[in-house]
């Protein structure tokens, strides 16, 4: 378990999961809001979040690698929408998710595309989902290539205004990056550590990277939109400031840098921490392992 953050119009929507998985949603302050449910796999069987996004319709994209499918819910958690993992007996073809890691919403109504990676080492491992039926969804070739294969592919960002799909793709430490649904680059940070294992990514309004390091090596890295390291904004480690395994980042643009607040979900799900621009830590929030408690009303 690493818990999921998205964030939309100033609300943080927090995904994670023990037994069952849950999802809720607080405003900037920590302060919890109406908007959660809980959900369960096939058969009453185990569920989990392993990505998460929320839509300018307020539906709730949730990435089950546990249950192999991308579920779509309201805010009060009807259930809208179930994308199954696996189809047509085939483990590794296009238009087959397989094992679902993370989950992206990009445009609006007939427009509207869902962007899916995938887990493991999959040649199919990144899609686009058409949201109307009609539609065919596309896969995306890993760099570039026609037989490539992604190698254990972890969280997904959308540029700022440019179309671009950034994903992390840990088993070959780097990022990749396409635009307009093709390959554009790959971006490989040398943080100075032995290993890099990227877990997920935010993206700034001015094209720099917020990375959250996993593994031994745990850390949050500032880089440029190249990959060069800009500064580490927390070191590894289980006490406040620092991070361990994070999961999942998301960012809410401020003013300038030190406006700017970044947070972090770590410790298996059960910790997220506020941060800026420029290395500060502002706490704890809201409080540990909040989120898996009921939401209001036990929806």
């Amino acid at each position: 378990m690493r818990g999921s953050l998205a964030i939309h119009e100033g609300v943080v929507y927090v995904g994670a999961e023990e037994r069952t998985a849950h999802v809720r949603a607080y405003d900037l302050d920590g302060a919890p809001l109406e908007a959660g449910f809980k959900f369960r796999g096939a058969k009453d069987g185990a569920a989990a979040v392993d990505g998460l996004a929320v839509d300018n319709d307020h539906r709730i994209w949730v990435a089950d690698g546990v249950g192999g499918r991308v579920l779509g819910f309201s805010l009060v958690g009807t259930p809208l929408v179930e994308v199954p993992g696996q189809q047509s007996g085939s483990h590794d073809g296009a238009g087959v998710l397989g094992r679902p890691v993370g989950v992206q919403s990009l445009g609006e109504d007939d427009e509207q595309v869902l962007i899916v990676a995938s887990g493991g080492q999959r040649r199919h491992g990144l899609h686009v989902l058409p949201c109307v039926a009609e539609r065919r969804a596309l896969s995306l070739r890993p760099l570039g290539e026609q037989d490539g294969k992604f190698h254990d592919l972890r969280g997904l960002a959308l540029g700022v205004d440019n179309g671009d799909v950034l994903v992390c793709e840990a088993g070959r430490a780097r990022l990749q990056v396409f635009r307009n649904w093709d390959y554009h680059r790959a971006i490989e940070v040398q943080p100075g550590r032995a290993v890099f294992e990227p877990n997920a990514l935010a993206v700034c309004e001015d094209g720099r990277l917020v990375i959250a390091q996993g593994g031994e090596r745990s850390g949050l890295l500032l880089c440029g939109p190249d990959g060069r390291l800009l500064r580490v904004l927390a070191q590894g480690g289980e006490g406040e400031g620092r991070v361990q395994d994070p999961g999942d980042v998301v960012l809410e643009a401020g003013q300038d840098d030190r406006h700017t607040r970044i947070l972090v979900i770590d410790r298996d799900g059960l910790r997220m921490q506020v941060f800026n621009l420029a290395g500060d830590c502002w706490g704890t929030f809201p409080g540990r392992g909040a989120w898996l408690a009921d939401p209001p009303g036990g929806s």
